[in-house]
């Protein structure tokens, strides 16, 4: 069977570019390309996948208010249902990593982002807060199934050079994402907010029908549905890994949701700059899944994860301390948005040399749990704060939780040290 190659960087990342051409260009880049090159095409779809599984969520934060409005809710509700909804895109990891194990990546992939894309038309009766808690639910869901499968994946495909790999998935993710909070926004002021969701739904739905062109050689499924749970509890000091993703997905969580709010009701800027803020850390996102996944092979991915937790700090005290201004909101998008993306190939490329390879889909569906679960929560905290004391005063929690994160940061270099010292070539 065919089997895709990272050795030609360049044929592989022009591959993942297909997720920031606009819809229309990629679908028909990836349909008039699908008998010239298949690297580029299974890069191009999951790029666009990635993106995807992460956009039908962007559009809640630069909408924020208007849906608050709209609903009739406050934020702190708001940020409830948040929570929740991460909470489940979470939880749900941890049956997706062994749900690959037995049926194959390739196709809980494409099951996740097709229903997940689904689930988005029921936004269109959402006029009150339990339908439009229902619809986010069920969304999330679906949605929840395709990170450990994909990393899995990736993982299994590209073993000699897994942060590289990694680092290009998520890169492609990144571009994709880079316009989805802009054009939330402007679909959602000028239609209906609720026409933001259905569009990304539908894209999601178009991008589940063009995965039956992917081929990537992995472990054939292997049916069986026992989970080696207690194998699993066994691996050595991974609690710290788990600690550490519980902190940062607090962080991730609370910044995406609340960055534009914070901007717009604490700063005084427009709707429109606050959603191209969130895009921009987005842009530079991509430039830090690339530095993570690359640096965590060639230094190791515990020196990667530590100066991502210092970037992650140094950026939140900037913007909180630095008197407000363009230049300082721009600068934090930068700093923030490398350092925060560059943690993520780290983290996976570390997970894979830690963990046996028949644990690896059940190692990245808990790690996902505590991240994109656990760390929730952070909607729910600043929600609560926003309505009682503001939107600057919440969002110093993510600082002060940055403090705790680079204690663990310093945990895991010391612990998992080692680990670099198998950094490919």
């Amino acid at each position: 069977m065919y089997r895709t190659t990272v050795s030609n960087d360049f044929v592989v990342w022009v591959g993942g570019a297909f997720g920031w051409i606009p819809p229309q260009v990629y679908y028909l880049i990836g349909l008039a390309t699908v008998f010239m090159n298949r690297d580029i095409v299974t890069f191009g779809i999951l790029g666009a996948a990635h993106s995807l599984n992460h956009s039908l969520f962007l559009v809640l934060p630069p909408l924020l208010g208007n849906i608050a409005q709209g609903l009739g809710v406050s934020f702190q509700t708001l940020g409830l249902v948040a929570t929740a909804t991460y909470f489940i895109y979470g939880i749900g990891a941890l049956a997706g990593g062994p749900l690959s194990d037995m049926i194959g990546s390739v196709k809980v992939a494409r099951i996740s982002i097709g229903l997940a894309g689904v689930s988005s038309l029921l936004f269109i009766v959402c006029r009150e807060i339990y339908a439009f808690s229902a619809a986010m639910f069920l969304m999330a869901i679906w949605a929840s199934f395709y990170h450990p499968t994909a990393n899995k994946l990736i993982a299994q495909a590209f073993p000699s050079k897994v942060g590289n790999a990694m680092g290009i998935h998520n890169a492609a993710g990144n571009a994709g994402q880079v316009l989805t909070p802009t054009v939330a926004f402007l679909l959602g002021v000028v239609i209906d907010w609720r026409a933001s969701f259905i569009f990304f739904g539908l894209l999601s739905i178009g991008t589940a029908y063009l995965m039956d062109r992917i081929v990537i050689d992995e472990d054939a499924p292997t049916g069986e549905r026992k989970i080696a749970l207690g194998e699993f509890l066994r691996i050595p000091h991974f609690w710290q890994i788990l600690l550490f993703n519980a902190l940062i997905g607090f962080i991730f969580r609370g910044v995406e949701v609340f960055f534009p709010t914070f901007l717009r009701l604490g700063q005084g800027y427009t709707g429109e700059f606050a959603a191209i803020g969130s895009s921009m850390i987005l842009l530079f996102g991509v430039a830090g899944q690339l530095i993570g996944g690359r640096g965590s092979d060639k230094v190791g991915p515990t020196k990667i994860l530590l100066g991502a937790v210092v970037g992650v700090f140094v950026g939140l005290l900037v913007l909180l301390l630095v008197p407000t201004s363009y230049p300082v909101v721009i600068a934090f998008t930068f700093i923030y948005g490398v350092a925060v993306f560059a943690h993520q190939p780290s983290m996976t490329n570390l997970v894979s040399r830690v963990t046996p390879r028949h644990l690896m889909g059940l190692s990245y569906g808990v790690m996902f749990f505590f991240s994109f679960g656990l760390g929730s929560i952070a909607a729910a905290v600043l929600g609560w704060l926003t309505d009682g004391y503001g939107v600057v005063f919440a969002f110093w929690s993510n600082a002060v939780v940055a403090v705790a994160l680079l204690g663990v940061a310093l945990l895991i270099y010391r612990t998992f040290g080692n680990a670099s010292s198998e950094s490919g070539s």
